[in-house]
């Protein structure tokens, strides 16, 4: 018979279990590590508690302190990728066996300029091209290489004729490495011309743009007048006669390249006087590209005084487009510039703004008024530009720290991160930003994280582009959760429908997702980085970023390997079908539009796929 109270039965058996329940070992576990970098505070673990952990959870708890990085924080990134040197990457080359390990040794070596970069691929052979991965493209690499003093060895020859047997050498890539030889001298002939089309045009325009301008001038201002299928550019650059339809699609690309290409400050004639007008010269992206090459000139043409004297000038009326023409107009015509900066500075446009700050050469005498406006800015860039701007000016550092310490409580961490960074310049031991209150967003951002993160199933979605084409991307959201989910999140309200492909960079990435086709802006929120030691290797989908937690809509996904990204970016996951996904990829045009995004999902357990397009 028991004969104690019922209540001091439960009391008995609560303080009997409190020991085994303080006995148990801790934990950290997906959802600790969630909720702790996007706090951005790091978790209080003893050097006891911390060994007593599991071994996942001991991993995922390092993982996580090194992406905060708050100070203290161990490194994520190993010492030759933090701060690579010619030296650690030398021995590395002489170290290399895999494909990865040697393509990241030449690539790294070739970035930092050093004459020994083939060494990467010392004891390759014809029996190796089989082994070689298709996608790992090397025609740019040995470019480069020989260009900074590299010689091909008969065995190295030999390997890479065999790739080109075994059909792993990308005809254009390899066209474009010709080029970029011949223009230096290396080589007296181009290969064969290889077709055109947008991505071909695009990859030897950028190879031909890093040729000497002595080179390229009487080119680019003859044969590039208009888009005509009989200039004598496309022979020039390896090319087959493009037809009409190439041409149209690759408009904007060539007028891009054409800005990117003239020096700056750019020579007498850079620009002509006139012009026919190309299709595509009403598209905001073909403007947003040639108002940057006008801003390289330093004497205005007489065919742009009158555009110049408009208002606004040259008839732009939209504000983002405007704050690109700025850099133009302080160069061409500065009373002008200073009208449309105060205009911008006051505007509700804060893509515009950020580009008046950037203007501005002292702090304004409304600086309090300018910091309440940019402090209610959704988009960031104002943020971080008025932020950086204290010190551009010259405040006093007294001065600088009033400014900047109210940004400590701003509501967005981005904000109160690149304060934090600015006041530790002048005060080495300001303390780290306490984190703010999660916004709705935030709470659904973070939810969906974890959610996708504890299911553990890679997360695919389909990225269509007008003309029926589509890349299908394959995300793994236990690496980052948090991007995973905001791209989930985003493409289910159709954000990214409809807007167009602002960079293209051949051999290199394509970048998507702004709101505004132009590389600029976000949601109207940012996220915090994920960064991780996964390879940034063909096919990877990245986070664009303007420095650390700076992520929102803006992703990439590479065209080559890419190891200096490595660790830097956030890395979400890579293209399911490399070989359909990058073939894609690398005939895109810049500014291709972007018909949908979508989610795809298991329908039931047959394995159909439906796509989801709504809020879940």
């Amino acid at each position: 018979m028991n004969l104690l109270p019922p209540s001091f039965q439960k009391w008995l058996l609560c303080a009997l279990a409190a020991p085994l329940a303080s006995a148990q070992p801790p934990h950290f576990t997906v959802r600790d590590a969630i909720q702790a970098e996007w706090n951005r505070q790091p978790p209080a673990f003893s050097d006891v508690q911390r060994a007593a952990l599991p071994a996942a959870d001991r991993a995922r708890l390092d993982l996580t302190l090194a992406r905060i990085g708050a100070p203290g924080a161990p490194a994520l990134q190993p010492p030759e990728l933090e701060k690579p040197t010619v030296a650690a990457w030398e021995a590395k080359a002489k170290a290399a066996r895999s494909p990865r390990e040697r393509f990241d040794a030449l690539f790294l070596l070739n970035r930092l300029k050093s004459p020994r970069a083939l060494t990467a691929l010392d004891g390759l052979g014809p029996a190796d091209a089989k082994a070689w991965p298709a996608h790992l493209h090397l025609e740019a690499q040995i470019a480069t290489a020989r260009l900074q003093g590299g010689e091909v060895s008969p065995s190295l020859q030999g390997f890479l004729d065999a790739l080109a047997v075994a059909g792993k050498v990308d005809p254009v890539r390899a066209q474009a490495a010709r080029l970029r030889l011949v223009m230096a001298g290396k080589e007296k002939a181009l290969l064969p011309p290889v077709p055109a089309t947008p991505g071909s045009v695009l990859a030897l325009m950028d190879a031909w743009n890093r040729g000497p301008w002595d080179r390229r001038r009487d080119l680019a201002l003859s044969g590039f007048r208009r888009l005509d299928p009989g200039s004598p550019a496309w022979p020039a650059l390896g090319l087959s006669k493009p037809s009409e339809t190439v041409l149209t699609r690759a408009c904007a690309g060539i007028l891009s390249r054409l800005a990117e290409g003239i020096p700056d400050p750019a020579p007498a004639g850079a620009f002509p006087g006139s012009g026919t007008p190309w299709p595509c010269a009403t598209l905001p992206l073909a403007r947003w590209y040639g108002y940057q090459g006008l801003a390289k000139l330093r004497e205005p043409l007489p065919s742009l005084q009158a555009a110049l004297a408009q208002d606004p000038p040259m008839g732009e009326g939209d504000p983002l487009l405007q704050g690109a023409l700025l850099p133009a107009l302080r160069h061409l015509a500065p009373a002008r510039a200073d009208v449309l900066r105060d205009r911008l500075l006051h505007g509700p446009d804060a893509v515009a703004r950020a580009a008046a700050l950037e203007d501005l050469p002292s702090a304004p005498a409304d600086l309090q008024a300018l910091t309440t406006r940019c402090w209610s800015d959704t988009q960031f860039e104002a943020q971080q530009t008025l932020i950086q701007s204290y010190a551009r000016w010259n405040l006093d550092p007294e001065a600088q720290k009033a400014q900047l310490t109210p940004w400590l409580q701003h509501p967005n961490w981005s904000c109160r991160y690149e304060a934090w960074q600015a006041l530790r310049k002048l005060d080495p031991a300001t303390p780290w930003p306490a984190a703010p209150k999660p916004t709705a967003t935030d709470e659904a951002i973070l939810a969906e994280a974890t959610r996708l993160a504890e299911r553990g199933k890679p997360v695919r979605m389909r990225i269509t582009f007008s003309g029926r084409r589509f890349v299908t991307l394959r995300l793994d959201p236990t690496v980052a959760p948090m991007n995973v989910a905001n791209l989930v999140l985003l493409a289910r309200r159709h954000f990214f429908d409809g807007h167009r492909v602002p960079r293209v960079v051949p051999d290199f990435v394509v970048q998507m997702g702004s709101p505004f086709d132009t590389m600029d802006g976000g949601p109207g929120y940012t996220v915090r980085c994920e960064d991780s030691l996964a390879w940034y290797g063909p096919g990877t989908v990245g986070m664009a970023l303007a420095g650390k937690d700076t992520g929102g809509s803006q992703f990439f996904i590479t065209t080559n390997a890419t190891p200096h990204l490595t660790g830097r970016y956030t890395r979400m996951g890579e293209v399911e079908q490399p070989d359909h996904d990058l073939k894609i990829l690398d005939s895109l045009e810049l500014g291709a539009r972007i018909v949908s995004v979508r989610v795809l999902e298991q329908a039931g357990g047959g394995g159909r796929q439906s796509e989801v397009g709504s809020w879940q």
